[in-house]
């Protein structure tokens, strides 16, 4: 691996270095596919996303896990490559792999984000390595502002969510209170998630009010999942066009 050519680096609170960790993720990733099989220093990356050389390591962690192929470098550089001898099995032109990442990055704050990451990643390497530089040179110029900083989120509340979907079982779900500053805990069956006026929110039955019921990500404390499933019910017609949260 090797740093940056003289006057590569942007400073280190640029736009980049305060974007949310998925986005940082995409960045991370985006990155490696750029630099081939020279890779890039952990020191390179840590001033490139404007974060430490420990939340690279973390990250790079992260997209490990998520099964995006990087090897780290011997060396007192530490540097990481991601491995380009995989065969491609999917091919896409650079728009339409540009289209698919810029959706990914639209919507940062999914309940799917960690995985909009790797399949980012994913994705560029489905294009043709002597092109990739190209989508990755355009989805840089790409700014998406999603308004004002949101809250930060338990992202096992949203696995556990995600898989009850899958699933069919049911939750205990405990959410903040509409008229108190406590918390209500209620069973319900998770039905699917939604975005509408600028926030997620999963879609469950509630047994405790028979009825389907929206709640709001960001207001969900905790979700337990119980050992009981569900029949699937149908998400249309409970939650008809035009239906939002109250």
């Amino acid at each position: 691996t090797r740093p940056a050519p003289g006057g590569a680096r942007p400073a280190a609170g640029d736009a980049t270095g305060r974007a949310s960790r998925s986005t940082r993720l995409d960045s991370l990733a985006r990155e490696l596919h750029a630099a081939g099989r020279q890779g890039r220093t952990s020191s390179w990356l840590a001033e490139r996303l404007g974060v430490s050389a420990r939340t690279v390591k973390r990250d790079v962690i992260a997209l490990q896990q998520a099964g995006v192929p990087i090897r780290a470098s011997s060396g007192p550089q530490g540097g990481y490559v991601i491995d380009q001898s995989g065969q491609r099995t999917l091919s896409l032109t650079p728009d339409e792999a540009l289209a698919i990442v810029v959706g990914l990055q639209a919507v940062p704050d999914q309940p799917f984000a960690a995985a909009g990451s790797s399949a980012a990643a994913k994705v560029l390497r489905a294009v043709a390595p002597d092109r990739r530089a190209d989508v990755t040179a355009v989805a840089e110029r790409i700014w998406i502002r999603p308004g004002e900083p949101e809250p930060a989120r338990d992202d096992g509340v949203r696995t556990v969510l995600a898989d009850a979907i899958r699933d069919h079982r049911v939750v205990l779900l405990d959410h903040a209170a509409a008229d108190t500053d406590g918390t209500v805990t209620e069973q319900v069956e998770p039905l699917g998630f939604a975005h509408s006026r600028g926030a997620w929110f999963v879609l469950v039955w509630s047994r405790e009010t028979d009825a389907g019921r929206w709640f709001q990500l960001d207001h969900v404390v905790a979700a337990q999942p119980t050992h009981e499933t569900f029949e699937p019910r149908d998400v249309r017609e409970i939650f008809r066009a035009g239906s939002s949260p109250a």
